[in-house]
């Protein structure tokens, strides 16, 4: 079974913009920590937050590259048939 090129353009398209939601997300998380969170001055919540928003990035983009890597072995095996 090939990929049609409709499911092709579709898919890049919503890689992109899962990319970009995802860079959006980690840059609000540190924006919010920034502003609302430092101007408390509590330095044991502060830890704790980078930390939880370190994970939560690191988990975002490691889910991203292996959705993506399944989507171009898709691609990939499609075209040879």
């Amino acid at each position: 079974m090939t990929m049609n090129k409709w499911q092709k353009i579709t898919g890049v398209i919503g890689f992109v913009a899962i990319g970009i939601y995802e860079l959006l997300l980690c840059l609000n998380a540190y924006i919010d920590l920034k502003y609302i969170i430092e101007p408390c001055n509590i330095s044991e919540v502060i830890g704790r937050m980078y930390l939880r928003i370190d994970s939560l990035s690191i988990a975002l983009w490691l889910n991203y590259f292996i959705a993506l890597a399944l989507f171009i072995y898709l691609w990939r095996k499609g075209g040879k048939r």
